[in-house]
């Protein structure tokens, strides 16, 4: 593989970035071959491994001439994937600042999504946002999109894409134009959630306890493993506001471990004023837009 770093220059958009290597790549392959751009971008050497302190390591100088990676196999080869091109976005985005003299090291907290605070919380959620528009683009995502939102396209995009179930729900949720969001639980408690920017306040917060109105909480009561079919919940147990419906689908693994998908259908102009139907205990679930 010949990738050019010149024409990576003075790229300072994560995304942007991601996408001018693709543009030189040409014709997409799956899994997205992270190691082979590495190598084809100045970095010496990748070695995967079981190491202690560290999700990821960079080692590289102020210049960026060359660099070595190290990634770390202890949370599976996904995660692994992941931090390769986390580190890579570090190389590559040239006004990040070296944490220290030898280059960059990151913890498993660095490769969360991150608040946009301090100098470090910014440049990690930059080299996190870098990450998944490499190995997770666009283009790629589309395909495997249904007509509808769906979790089961977020597990068979990982599984082409060869990264984390998290985050193929974060693609999608950031690729659809529906007002959607996704709850990650853990024992019917809230471990964090992620949302489109139209989808209203989420109120529940860390530790939280699933709100026993909803069919997440009785899949995790029934201790149900797999996917459930799209319901519609209590806009109120997810949120401030009570004008909207909201549906939902929760896919929860064995483990305990659970996404619930939340869609929201704000109504429109012509449904404020409109007259309660007394039919639509015969015409079933109301339909999604």
């Amino acid at each position: 593989m010949k990738l050019d770093r010149i024409d990576l220059f003075d790229i300072r958009q994560p995304d942007r970035l991601a996408k001018a290597i693709h543009t030189q790549i040409g014709d997409l392959v799956l899994p997205v071959p992270v190691e082979d751009i590495a190598t084809a971008l100045d970095i010496s050497e990748v070695r995967t491994g079981s190491f202690d302190g560290f999700e990821g390591m960079l080692l590289t100088d102020q210049a960026r001439r060359v660099g070595a990676i190290l990634a770390n196999t202890r949370r599976g080869l996904r995660r692994a994937r992941f931090t390769i091109a986390h580190e890579l976005g570090h190389f590559l985005l040239e006004h990040h600042v070296l944490s220290s003299e030898n280059g960059f090291r990151c913890r498993a907290q660095d490769l969360k999504e991150t608040r946009e605070g301090r100098r470090h919380q910014k440049q990690e959620t930059r080299a996190n946002q870098f990450a998944i528009g490499l190995l997770a683009p666009f283009a790629a995502v589309d395909q495997y999109l249904s007509e509808d939102p769906d979790l089961h396209d977020a597990q068979q995009l990982r599984d082409e894409l060869d990264v984390s179930l998290e985050a193929c729900v974060r693609r999608l949720i950031e690729q659809r134009s529906e007002p959607l969001a996704a709850i990650w639980s853990k024992d019917a408690r809230v471990r964090y959630w992620h949302k489109s920017n139209d989808f209203c306040f989420i109120q529940l917060k860390q530790g939280d306890r699933l709100p026993q109105t909803t069919q997440a909480f009785r899949v995790h009561a029934e201790s149900r493993s797999g996917f459930t079919a799209f319901s519609e919940s209590p806009p109120m147990a997810w949120t401030s506001s009570d004008d909207i419906e909201i549906f939902e689908q929760t896919r929860q693994s064995p483990s305990g471990h659970a996404v619930t998908l939340l869609w929201a259908d704000k109504p429109g102009p012509d449904d404020l004023d409109e007259e309660p139907d007394p039919y639509h205990r015969e015409l079933g679930e109301p339909g999604f837009r």
